[in-house]
């Protein structure tokens, strides 16, 4: 979804859809991983399957269940997805229920959105976004509802089975990517001049955020039952970089967003001398614990674990990642308040695979 003055600065050297890498207005082409397969990174994990069982509905496919850094990843594939490079299943948020969203691309580029909760059961429940073949579903809260964009310029919401869609602002186009158990929404608008991100408080009551410097490119991704807000924002090197804010602080109906320090990125195996490029948060729970990724300049991607209060990040791949033509991909997109995670990992065909995982109990 590039905004159409990011398609200018399109990375080609970033291996995610263009959707997910820039999570920002319009869709576009999808750039995709080579399909020649290379050497996978890390050791052949334990295969067993996870020990939920299926409810009826469309199924979700387990793949295995694997522990790395105090978290057991459950990996799996959503209904339909697809077996190409650059295709698969791509989730993109949690509820504090456990209920996780996001879609999957077929081997023809379609795509399929739903919900599931991966570690109760093998279902999936799919998405009917007025029809559309080309929404994206980013979030999800406790009561159900579910954001995204329509595939047709406008945000959406869907609750209770009826869909809304909507544009802050009068704005020529939007996207919804997160929600709140109080059914605020953040996201980001296109006013003709600008991209700014939103927190749609109600029906009627909208705020602006503004980014802290650059061309005013912001991505409100997240909003905790706090108010606390994350994202990223483009920055005057043309990269992108994390921000909070928080909702309660704005002023006339107005925000601008405060930088969250860069990660100082660790030695990462299989990438020798790679370098910091860009970072991406992208969701928050109600104790300020905050998730992301980062690529870096191999052109790979690796989560990581933001925390507000401290300002500490914790580097966190799902182990069943795999090198593809040198590029590995882990991308995490959701936390609950129980501090479960969910996102998603690429394999070593280019293939992405959902995970949702828990942290080890002490």
């Amino acid at each position: 979804m590039i905004s159409t003055n990011r398609s200018k600065r399109n990375r080609n050297v970033r291996p995610v859809l263009a959707a997910l890498e820039d999570r920002a207005l319009l869709n576009a082409a999808l750039p995709h991983l080579s399909h020649d397969a290379a050497v996978p990174a890390h050791v052949q994990h334990a295969s067993e399957h996870t020990t939920t069982k299926s409810h009826g509905g469309p199924a979700i496919t387990p793949i295995n269940t694997v522990s790395s850094h105090g978290y057991q990843f459950s990996n799996f594939d959503g209904p339909n997805a697809g077996t190409n490079a650059a295709a698969g299943t791509n989730v993109n948020g949690i509820s504090n229920t456990g209920n996780a969203v996001g879609f999957t691309i077929d081997n023809n580029g379609n795509f399929l959105n739903f919900t599931t909760n991966p570690l109760r059961s093998n279902s999936a429940k799919t998405l009917n976004i007025n029809g559309s073949t080309t929404a994206m579903a980013f979030g999800t809260n406790s009561a159900g509802a579910v954001v995204g964009t329509d595939g047709n310029g406008n945000a959406f919401v869907l609750n209770r089975g009826f869909v809304q869609t909507f544009i802050p602002h009068g704005g020529t186009s939007a996207t919804a990517f997160g929600i709140n158990d109080g059914g605020v929404i953040v996201g980001q608008y296109n006013n003709g001049n600008a991209t700014p991100g939103f927190i749609r408080v109600n029906g009627r009551s909208t705020i602006t955020i503004n980014a802290p410097s650059g061309p005013n490119v912001v991505n409100a991704q997240s909003i905790n039952n706090k108010g606390l807000v994350v994202g990223f924002y483009v920055g005057n090197d043309g990269q992108d970089h994390g921000f909070l804010t928080v909702e309660k602080k704005a002023k006339n109906g107005t925000l601008t967003g405060t930088p969250i320090a860069d990660p100082t990125i660790p030695a990462v195996p299989g990438e020798p001398g790679a370098t910091f490029v860009f970072s991406q948060v992208l969701a928050v729970n109600d104790k300020g614990i905050a998730v992301g990724y980062y690529g870096d300049s191999t052109t790979s991607q690796h989560g990581f674990i933001y925390n507000t209060n401290t300002g500490q990040y914790t580097f966190l791949d799902d182990p069943s990642e795999a090198f593809n033509n040198g590029v590995e991909v882990t991308q995490i997109t959701g936390i609950t308040n129980s501090g479960e995670i969910t996102g998603f990992y690429s394999d070593a065909n280019g293939v992405f695979h959902g995970f949702v995982a828990t942290p080890s109990r002490v």
